[in-house]
């Protein structure tokens, strides 16, 4: 269309709206990189809009959060509960995938109400979803082949040089190569994003970086007390971040939003706590002969956990080798449990280890509920709760610097004057927020509501 005819044309203008979201990047951390001549681009935007802290999961991991962000429901409705999932009868362990969500996402929510969508890298699209528009899936894809709906966008991604992921195991052996890794991949994934916004139709784009969440573990407690190596490292990443951000608000088009969104914050990480040791060494956690592993449980086990913090009952009828009784002797073993376990210490300190512990149906409510796990235990700000096997202790030290918070995970949007509603804000009020700015009605079947 012509400027002229484009000037005339009596055609509505698209209602637009972008979404940046970021693993484990903090409204603490964002309004002080900001503010503090670190991230100046990122200061201007934070300065023209609205700003909010946002309540995470419990557990509070990746694949749950974002599960949460993108059906606006909880995992008794969804059915994402952590890192691994598993079958009680017989038993498995696997990991979640976009086939394991039972509610509809966002994108298939946007696509019912005619709205063209692009989705790059959000965790938990793998495989990639039919969508109305176009969809790259995120860490778990083997290869671009299989990470792209639809299957023709691969070999054009192929053609921009766009990259997956960072290898994350080169983390610890090879900092400097693996912050230059990660790094590179976020550049090729907002040159890819910014070529695909120019020549693809869309309404709602939304492009997810995991590398703030990679930097931020590695190098948390470093950049709080000043260090000089490692502090330097996660500031370069911050100011190529930055140079992005001031490109992306070129990019878009005018009168596009910007929504900027993260799962879950960070903290200092104090250390690991090993709950399956503890189960063990206390006579919940017996194994059979063999190799020391779930699958190996011993018929008079009467509690396990899988990562992080999911504690599952041996329950007879439910579980593979069930001994506990369902009714009263399992509502007394959770009570056991939980009187037990929030009384956890670290064995030098003394300080606690735990802040709580829930029961699932406290946190949890929907059809998937008898899935869930049935205890949660909230690890004490930076502690993480693991499951290992076969370990010496309760508490190891810390193997990075930081480790996820539930507290204030960074939601803002542009343009904003009248601010939002008062919080408390969770995650499920996300997608309600962001159908409302394309204006689309909230389906009746979601736990949040619109923060405007």
């Amino acid at each position: 269309m012509s400027i002229l005819k484009r000037l005339f044309s009596r055609e509505p203008q698209k209602k637009r709206l972008f979404v940046l979201s970021m693993d484990g990047v903090s409204l603490p951390f964002a309004q002080k990189a900001g503010g503090g001549g670190l991230m100046p681009n990122l200061g201007a935007i934070l300065s023209q809009g609205a700003s909010a802290g946002i309540t995470s999961t419990l557990p509070t991991v990746s694949t749950v959060a974002w599960t949460n962000y993108m059906t606006g429901v909880n995992p008794g409705k969804h059915g994402v509960f952590g890192l691994v999932e598993r079958h009680p009868d017989p038993f498995s362990v696997i990991i979640p995938s976009s086939l394991d969500i039972k509610a509809p996402t966002l994108w298939e929510m946007l696509g019912r109400g005619g709205v063209p969508v692009g989705v790059m890298n959000v965790p938990m699209t793998f495989p990639p979803r039919k969508v109305n528009g176009f969809m790259v899936s995120g860490f778990l894809s083997p290869d671009l082949s299989q990470a792209t709906y639809p299957v023709e966008l691969a070999p054009r991604l192929m053609e921009m040089d766009y990259r997956i992921e960072a290898d994350v195991a080169l983390a610890a052996e090879e900092p400097d190569f693996f912050l230059a890794e990660v790094g590179e991949t976020m550049s090729r994934r907002f040159k890819s994003a910014f070529q695909l916004m120019r020549e693809d139709d869309w309404e709602f784009f939304q492009l997810h970086l995991t590398g703030p969440d990679h930097i931020n573990r590695l190098y948390w407690d470093a950049w709080e007390q000043g260090g000089e190596n490692s502090g330097k490292r996660m500031a370069e990443f911050y100011r190529l971040l930055d140079g992005y951000l001031g490109e992306l608000t070129e990019q878009l088009p005018q009168g596009c939003p910007l929504v900027m969104v993260s799962a879950y914050g960070m903290t200092r990480a104090r250390g690991a706590v090993y709950l399956n040791q503890w189960l063990e060494a206390n006579g919940y956690l017996l194994f059979g002969k063999g190799k020391k592993e779930l699958k190996n449980l011993h018929s008079d086990s009467k509690a396990y956990s899988l990562i992080p913090g999911r504690i599952y009952l041996n329950l007879e009828g439910r579980e593979q080798k069930g001994t506990v009784a369902p009714g009263r002797p399992y509502e007394d073993l959770r009570e056991e449990l939980i009187h037990r376990i929030s009384g956890l210490e670290h064995p030098e300190s003394g300080e606690p280890l735990v802040a709580k512990v829930h029961r699932r149906e406290d946190l949890y409510s929907g059809p998937q509920l008898s899935r869930a796990p049935d205890l949660v235990v909230e690890a004490a700000q930076g502690y993480e709760i693991k499951a290992n096997l076969g370990l010496g202790g309760l508490v190891s030290p810390p193997e990075r610097g930081g480790c996820p918070s539930r507290n204030d995970a960074l939601f803002y949007i542009s343009g904003l004057k009248e601010g939002l509603r008062p919080g408390p804000h969770r995650l499920e009020d996300l997608a309600p927020t962001l159908l409302s700015l394309l204006d689309l009605n909230t389906p009746p079947s979601l736990d949040g509501q619109s923060l405007l």
